[in-house]
């Protein structure tokens, strides 16, 4: 069944439910300009290049607003969602933007410590109504994709009494509600998981809020149970929450990029497969992913170190991290089914949306796996304990929100079938950035840890570059001639 649309109408559409006023190509280049300033902002007016405070986390909140959105168009439009949105709702499509734009005056009292100061309670607020949208978001998408192949099927029956069937309706209980989903493909199950991981890691997000805000509270007695004081809850809960975040965003850029790819329908069969293979290991490694961070948050779990050598067992790989690495080798063997097929390795734009993947694994998974199998010299008292500090400043910032942000701008950009100049321009920053990011960063790991110098300006220039590439991005968005998302474009 295939659960996307082929030219959904892009122009004032209407629907049975809703009349949109404002198009999601709009709404997008809109995304896409805020992310960027915001990205932008912290190098010229905010913090030295570091992410190891209140202020830069809460700040980073902002940029992941407009990431999380960003994803939430891309998964409305490729499945369709709109088309069968429940009439009572407010467009989800607005509800994400909406939160994005609280985020963005959120993380603007955060970009200075003096405003801050004046308005402290301001840009918690404003943050957390963007919080508490883009969770309501998530979890919209969540049900409407659970319930998308019987509503198209026919057989979804919306009626409800009370609580009990509302939550029963998200069961497939019936035989004729368990064969709609015959067919579906990986992408789609890749996108639920996906979508579900992302709402508890927001959930987990905001147990760390609520402590860092108000102290034990509620929590009180959980922390009790788990025998953890709030710094012991607090360090529980932050890991978790970021890590699933993003590997939850990896997981529905891959499905959203292998359906518009074509790799599931193409004319090689080895090809289709290989793309499959690579989405089910995506679809384990959320899986897992949520289940190790979620007992680590809820059980106190400690993930096993493996691998270990050297004194007193010094070195050695987080168990968390290597099933977190999973998500990003299906992602690669999707890469690869991708990069196989000749008409796509001539599509520049693609390849670079690639690019950002293969970056985010040299520079998240490589070079991380390299440090921790190293401790004896990047540890505290190493030789390379500076260069081990500068990994856990860059890597967040480039391996994490940098090509995350910069592969959903392309995909937007692909989406709305840019083409001629605007193309070629969008595709050259875009390359530039992500060469300049990656190379940048792993000089400014390993090679010289200075904030000065050649190697750290070409860290933070790459940096700079690659928002400047989602800014041009969403230029080429908002002056492109188009009717909509074209799926058929090879």
């Amino acid at each position: 069944m295939d659960l996307t649309v082929d030219r959904p109408r892009e122009l004032r559409a209407i629907t049975s439910t809703h009349e949109y006023a404002f198009t999601m190509k709009r709404l997008g280049w809109w995304t896409l300009a805020i992310t960027a300033v915001m990205g932008g902002l912290y190098f010229l007016i905010g913090f030295p290049p570091a992410f190891d405070t209140y202020y830069q986390k809460m700040y980073f909140h902002a940029i992941g607003l407009g990431i999380a959105a960003l994803a939430a168009y891309l998964v409305i439009d490729v499945f369709d969602l709109e088309a069968y949105e429940p009439p009572l709702d407010f467009p989800t499509r607005y509800r994400a933007f909406i939160a994005v734009v609280f985020g963005a005056l959120g993380g603007l009292v955060f970009l200075s410590r003096d405003v801050f100061a004046a308005l402290p309670d301001i840009g918690v607020m404003l943050l957390l109504v963007g919080f508490v949208l883009i969770f309501d978001v998530s979890a919209a998408l969540l049900v409407e994709l659970i319930v998308l192949p019987r509503k198209k099927a026919g057989v979804y029956d919306s009626r409800s009494r009370n609580i009990v069937d509302y939550v029963g309706r998200l069961i497939p209980f019936q035989p004729a509600d368990r064969a709609a989903y015959a067919g579906v493909g990986s992408a789609y199950w890749l996108a639920v998981v996906s979508i579900a991981s992302a709402c508890v890691a927001m959930v987990i997000g905001f147990m760390n809020l609520w402590v860092r805000m108000f102290g034990p509270s509620i929590f009180s007695g959980f922390m009790a149970w788990l025998g953890l004081d709030a710094n012991g809850l607090l360090g529980a809960t932050l890991d978790p929450h970021s890590h699933m975040v993003a590997l939850a965003i990896v997981g529905m850029i891959v499905a959203i990029a292998g359906v518009r790819f074509g790799v599931f329908d193409g004319e090689s069969t080895l090809r289709r497969t290989v793309a499959r293979a690579g989405t089910w290991i995506a679809i384990v490694g959320v899986i897992l992913t949520t289940l190790v961070l979620g007992a680590v948050t809820f059980l106190n779990f400690a993930p096993p170190t493996l691998f270990t050598s050297g004194p007193g067992g010094v070195n050695g790989m987080a168990g968390d991290d290597l099933i977190m690495t999973i998500v990003f080798v299906g992602a690669i063997v999707v890469a690869a089914a991708v990069a196989a097929d000749r008409r796509q390795r001539r599509n520049g734009l693609r390849l670079t949306i690639i690019g950002t993947w293969v970056a985010t694994v040299a520079i998240t998974v490589l070079q991380g796996f390299y440090i921790e199998l190293n401790q004896v010299q990047f540890g505290g008292g190493g030789a390379l304990a500076a260069n081990d500090a500068a990994f856990s400043a860059a890597h967040p910032m480039t391996g994490i929100f940098l090509m995350t942000v910069l592969s959903l701008a392309l995909l937007l950009v692909d989406f709305y079938g840019v083409a001629g100049q605007a193309r070629r321009i969008v595709v050259a920053v875009g390359a530039i950035g992500l060469i300049g990011a990656a190379v940048g960063t792993t000089l400014f790991t390993f090679v010289d840890p200075s904030k000065n110098g050649l190697v750290f300006g070409l860290y933070i220039a790459g940096i700079a570059i690659s928002y400047l590439a989602v800014l041009v991005a969403g230029i080429a968005v908002r002056a492109v001639q188009t009717r909509g998302f074209d799926r058929t474009t090879p």
